[in-house]
């Protein structure tokens, strides 16, 4: 399997909600309001140039708010921490753009955050949850909070959401086609086709789908096999760490293990513990090793 680098502008969900109209009827699903006026939203979604590896997948300001969302096909309970680091780069972002200065004495005003995860991968997840940053606090510290508004998206769940935003039950409905046909023992390339086709028929995303059918095919193709790599690489850094856990002790494998998924799957260290469900005591010295063994 080909190791699939991922570039944030090939995802067909930040592709679809990037245009301003599908994100307004997202932001009116999710926050059961009816604004109409597009003009008034504007994306600010900041480019992976700026940030790699450390940007979220859509981002708008509208009334008065940095809306932040995340799309996500596993289950991610550091989303808080992520979503937290996301809106800093978007709010420094924005006020860059502005020319606001931060070191007056007069109080600056900025965007209230909202931030949600979306989710539709393949393990059960809950309706809808809410994660919180104090859950990874070392200490319990009063007065500091951020949620994620953790939302199943998948086909099924959710459905006054889905109606409501046709855009986005169009493209869950669509993975959940291609998962479908992989299931029926389609290959990749060709589940996709045929969950593509069978929208068009179906109405789902028909007009978006036809215009940029190929290009579709190439994001979902690009998504999937990613999916499918890290798992792959999940499982070896597993055994492998099983492995260098029996002959060389547990935290040498575990070590191995993280160098492993960081070095094939070029994958952030953070995220790269998320894969191999590091514990947040196990966080800090894994962190340390790293910064020493700096040939990762």
């Amino acid at each position: 399997m080909q190791n699939v680098k991922r570039s944030y502008k090939d995802t067909v969900f930040c592709d679809l909600f990037s245009d301003r109209k599908n994100a307004l009827s997202l932001y009116n699903a999710l926050n059961k309001t009816d604004y109409t006026n597009v003009e008034d939203l504007e994306i600010v979604t900041l480019s992976e140039v700026i940030y790699m590896h450390q940007k979220n997948d859509v981002s708008i300001l509208f009334q008065n708010e940095i809306t932040l969302w995340e799309h996500q096909s596993t289950l991610n309970y550091n989303m808080p921490l992520r979503g937290l680091i996301y809106f800093a780069h978007n709010i420094d972002g924005v006020l860059q753009s502005r020319g606001v200065n931060l070191y007056g004495k007069k109080l600056v005003k900025i965007p209230a955050p909202d931030y949600y995860v979306l989710y539709n991968g393949k393990e059960d997840g809950p309706e809808v949850q809410e994660l919180r940053l104090s859950d990874s606090f070392l200490t319990p510290k009063a007065g500091y909070e951020w949620t994620a508004h953790m939302i199943n998206i998948n086909v099924g769940h959710n459905p006054e959401i889905l109606d409501k935003c046709p855009p986005l039950k169009g493209y869950a409905v669509l993975v959940g086609y291609v998962r479908e046909y992989q299931r029926q023992g389609c290959s990749l390339p060709k589940a996709v086709d045929k969950a593509t086709e069978r929208c068009i028929q179906e109405n789902y995303l028909k007009t978006y789908l036809l215009k940029k059918r190929s290009e579709v095919n190439l994001m979902l193709l690009t998504e999937f096999n990613e999916e499918a790599f890290v798992q792959t690489i999940k499982e070896e850094g597993r055994e492998e760490g099983r492995e260098e856990g029996r002959e060389e002790g547990r935290e040498e494998g575990r070590y191995l293990s993280l160098q492993s998924l960081m070095k094939k799957a070029v994958m952030p260290l953070a995220e790269a513990m998320d894969a191999l469900s590091f514990s947040k005591d196990e966080r800090v010295g894994y962190e340390t090793w790293v910064k020493v063994n700096k040939n990762i």
